[in-house]
């Protein structure tokens, strides 16, 4: 998807986060989706300018339509509240949803809110993967109305960016380590954990996942193809026997691929969800 190309560039141009904002319009049926990127005025000159637009004219070449750059200068207590604007609660599961902490949001009976704050780290809840993956965990852990026994479920959560995933399993009454080798997201993780209440259920460290013995009743991995492939081993290596691993990230085309590696691992593949061209595989140990 064109969209998710854009933000993963100017994230990593812009070295922070991006807004992305469906506009409806009526009288054409294809979806336009608004991408936000905020610099500091010191930030942004001619140069930045320059690469921005060379940089959509590379897209333009290969026949991607892209709208007009408008450009805003905010004070600084403007950009504050403009930021916080674009996140409300979000639905992203049957069950499942997303507010960041400014937002009130009253669930209704079969609901589990997830108190989210949007940081540098990745995980708001809107990408297609993490959607997937929600959805697997809800599948897999929330099958009745009553969550599950605290601590039946020993799960690792492995890249976990703002723990939404940790969070999410723990709520199912899962006991999680979420770890990640990214200082900025454990920490993110660290706080989502305090602002949900959770810090009996979930831990988060800056751990690499071959440092780590334990084995694990459930696994979560919402990384990349190239990563999920390296790391094959020593994911299925930390499942137990009777265990599943939740893995998403990826793209249709990346799936035979992916799935040859973990079988090989002696799993077997039970279930995959898709959307958008993204897809979540569930396997298991058995």
């Amino acid at each position: 998807m064109i969209q998710e190309e854009v933000s993963l560039f100017l994230t990593e141009w812009s070295g922070r986060g991006v807004i992305l904002e469906d506009e409806e319009v009526p009288s054409r049926p294809e979806a336009r989706t608004g991408i936000k990127v905020y610099f500091p005025a010191a930030e942004f000159g001619p140069l930045q300018d320059k690469e921005l637009e060379q940089y959509l004219e590379r897209l333009k070449s290969h026949g991607y339509r892209i709208g007009p750059v408008a450009r805003r200068l905010l004070w600084e207590e403007d950009w504050a509240y403009t930021w916080q604007a674009y996140f409300k609660p979000r639905k992203l599961t049957r069950r499942i949803v997303i507010r960041p902490p400014w937002e009130d949001y009253q669930p209704a009976a079969e609901e589990i809110v997830l108190t989210i704050y949007p940081g540098m780290a990745f995980g708001t809840g809107r990408h297609p993967s993490t959607r997937l993956c929600l959805e697997a965990i809800e599948e897999l852990l929330g099958a009745g109305l009553e969550p599950i026994s605290a601590g039946r479920w020993q799960a690792l959560d492995v890249g976990t960016g703002t723990g939404i995933l940790a969070l999410a399993t723990a709520r199912f009454g899962a006991r999680v380590l979420a770890i990640d080798i990214d200082p900025e997201a454990v920490s993110a993780t660290r706080k989502n954990i305090l602002l949900n209440q959770l810090q009996d259920l979930v831990r988060a460290e800056d751990l690499t996942l071959e440092s780590i013995r334990q084995k694990f009743t459930l696994i979560l991995a919402n990384l990349t193809a190239p990563d999920l492939q390296s790391l094959a081993e020593a994911l299925a290596g930390r499942l137990q026997p009777g265990g599943s691993l939740i893995i998403s990230g990826f793209l249709e085309d990346d799936v035979p691929r992916l799935v040859a590696h973990f079988t090989a691992q002696g799993l077997q593949q039970t279930r995959t969800y898709s959307r958008e061209d993204w897809v979540a595989l569930v396997f298991n140990r058995y």
